[in-house]
């Protein structure tokens, strides 16, 4: 079974993630234990308090990191500090007592955010798939990490702007078996026609990227033509008409895993932090009593 799989259908996993960030959520909001009179007055600075705040100032959650961190400060920067931390705490205890929260949404928003940014970090921070892991989801997902079809060809291109006596269809085909007596290939290429919008040659190119510079016509032509060491067309494209000498045609392929295995990890983690997500946030929903009065 996929970590994916395993993670997203382990409801208790889910269940201590998503208490381990509520915990951590409320020491985020309402600091350290308050101790020693009724009236919340006291800002009590104790190590998990300082290591909650010096996370939450780096937006990193490395526990031990910074619990070694803090630990090598000198005096005089660990008062910085806790000076730094109890000037936060008094500052939003006041204007939480002056109810500065209630209603602003921009401030409701800001804290179901950062819920969101601990529930993703539980589930990053527990991320550890194997080899064997990755290279399931690598052939569970081929599709999203096999390569288009690509052609290599160089053409010659007749403007439709400029009018030619016999017409610009007959004068490409004359252009072509000339540059076919004189065998022009790639090098000479440029020495012929007109100044086309976009590329001359065109190497490893998608039909989607062919499509988008040529129109679909002439994409659709391109598609049905062989490599060859002869020039074909002409072709009509949303321009003119184009002389083309396609030398190579690539199919789709799938790339060896060892080539992308990172872009497979970030993948793989991408699935499961949502689905850590999705799973902890209906634990937490179902803690709630919804009231429907609406019809």
């Amino acid at each position: 079974m996929s970590a994916l799989k395993r993670l997203a259908g382990d409801p208790l996993a889910h269940f201590l993630i998503a208490g381990a960030a509520l915990f951590a959520f409320y020491r985020a909001v309402h600091g350290p234990d308050v101790t020693g009179t009724e009236d919340g007055r006291t800002i009590t600075v104790d190590r998990p308090a300082l290591l909650q705040f010096v996370q939450y100032e780096s937006m990193a959650f490395k526990p031990d990191y910074f619990d070694n961190q803090i630990s090598s400060l000198s005096a005089q920067e660990k008062q910085d500090l806790i000076d730094k931390y109890v000037r936060e705490q008094a500052l939003f205890r006041e204007a939480s007592a002056m109810g500065l929260a209630d209603g602003d949404y921009v401030i409701r928003r800001r804290l179901v955010q950062k819920m969101l940014y601990l529930l993703d970090d539980a589930a990053t921070e527990s991320f550890a798939p194997s080899e064997a892991t990755l290279l399931s989801y690598f052939h569970a997902h081929e599709d999203r990490y096999r390569a288009e079809p690509t052609v290599t060809f160089t053409q010659v291109f007749l403007d439709d702007k400029i009018r030619r006596r016999e017409g610009n269809e007959r004068a490409a085909e004359h252009l072509g078996r000339e540059m076919e007596l004189k065998r022009v290939g790639f090098a000479e290429a440029p020495a012929y026609g007109d100044r086309f919008p976009y590329l001359q040659n065109y190497v490893n190119r998608t039909r989607g990227f062919i499509e988008n510079q040529f129109g679909s016509g002439f994409a659709t032509a391109l598609a049905v033509l062989q490599p060859s060491n002869r020039w074909q067309g002409p072709i009509k494209s949303d321009y003119g008409y184009h002389l083309v000498l396609l030398t190579q045609r690539e199919p789709a392929r799938l790339p060896d895993f060892a080539q992308i295995r990172e872009e497979v990890r970030q993948d793989l983690l991408r699935d499961v932090v949502a689905a850590y997500r999705e799973t902890a946030i209906k634990d937490l929903t179902r803690r709630y009593t919804v009231r429907r009065e609406v019809n």
